[in-house]
């Protein structure tokens, strides 16, 4: 009996050991994807901050080119207003220096060389302001001119960026051909590539592990994005709003939308020629919906996955430098 009683002994505590270790294995699992994620935010926090400054930077640059326009335009009229006022000035000396010619009396003639001595000094202090005002009209010009040069390469850099990014989208739409129907979006929006990608078409219900057929997919995609090196890859896992009920290391759905992410990044990393420096993944949870009814239609569409392609904006920057 006491040899039974020890052997159920060992049992149960063999037992607790592996459940504490399952549970230690979860926590750090837990706390590394949480890590993964907070890196990722990050990282895509600041490629926002970046696109933002170069919106607000092109905003500069236009507002700046305006207010030279402005500025221009008014000193052209001042400098017209100079010009005609030095003619009537030179007008008016002529007239007076006529009139001296024909004139006797010595009241006159004194009268007439105080006004002339006059009006040769103002008439210089007016060609001197002609003069500067030529300059600074020719400062602003050359400015004005330098602005509407980058304007112009800058316009020029974002239709070739576009012209590129549709190519690399018609390339996806190429690679992905046969896939529309299981759930597989492309579309541009604000100069970047969405390949958006249904649930059914990668994952089971509440899994992270991608299907034969949505690997395949990925691996396709991986081909096109690693021939083109100046667009970087972001990888966003989303959930719809139904609580996560599976167990393991997932505890919720922001959990699993990290783990569907990484799992997509890692595939696409199978292909050597695509840097791992260029790729980001991130999970967005329930937190980013499509659609916002409560409906098993809109769940449905929210279960996805999007791989959002970003044109590098180093050409663009060096611009403002």
């Amino acid at each position: 009996m006491k040899k039974y009683l020890f052997l159920a002994s060992l049992t149960l505590l063999s037992t607790a050991c592996v459940t504490k270790a399952k549970y230690d294995e979860a926590k750090e699992s837990e706390a590394r994807y949480y890590d993964e994620a907070r890196l990722c935010g990050e990282a895509l926090s600041a490629e926002k901050d970046k696109n933002k400054e170069l919106s607000e930077l092109i905003e500069q640059l236009k507002t700046k080119a305006s207010q030279q326009t402005n500025e221009v335009n008014e000193l052209s009229k001042e400098l017209q207003r100079v010009q005609e006022d030095c003619n009537a000035m030179q007008a008016h000396n002529k007239e007076l220096l006529d009139k001296l010619k024909s004139t006797k009396s010595k009241e006159e003639i004194q009268a007439m060389l105080s006004e002339i001595q006059s009006l040769q000094s103002e008439l210089m202090q007016r060609e001197d302001a002609l003069f500067k005002a030529e300059r600074a009209l020719q400062d602003k010009q050359n400015q004005l001119e330098l602005q509407n040069a980058k304007i112009t390469e800058l316009t020029a850099l974002i239709e070739q960026q576009a012209a590129k990014m549709q190519d690399i989208k018609n390339k996806i739409q190429n690679a992905l051909v046969g896939y529309e129907g299981d759930g597989l979006q492309i579309e541009s929006r604000n100069g970047r590539i969405y390949v958006s990608l249904d649930e059914k078409l990668l994952f089971q219900s509440g899994k992270w592990n991608v299907d034969a057929r949505g690997k395949k997919a990925i691996q396709q995609l991986s081909t096109v994005l690693a021939a083109n090196k100046d667009i970087d890859v972001l990888v966003e896992g989303h959930t719809d709003n139904v609580p996560y009920g599976g167990n393991g290391n997932i505890i919720d759905n922001w959990d699993l939308s990290v783990k569907r992410a990484t799992a997509i990044v890692r595939i696409l990393l199978e292909n050597k020629d695509l840097e791992a420096s260029r790729v980001m993944a991130a999970g967005r949870g329930e937190f980013n919906p499509i659609d916002t009814a409560n409906t098993k239609e809109a769940r449905q569409k929210n279960r996805r996955t999007e791989i959002i392609l970003t044109p590098k904006l180093t050409e663009l920057l060096q611009l403002f430098e």
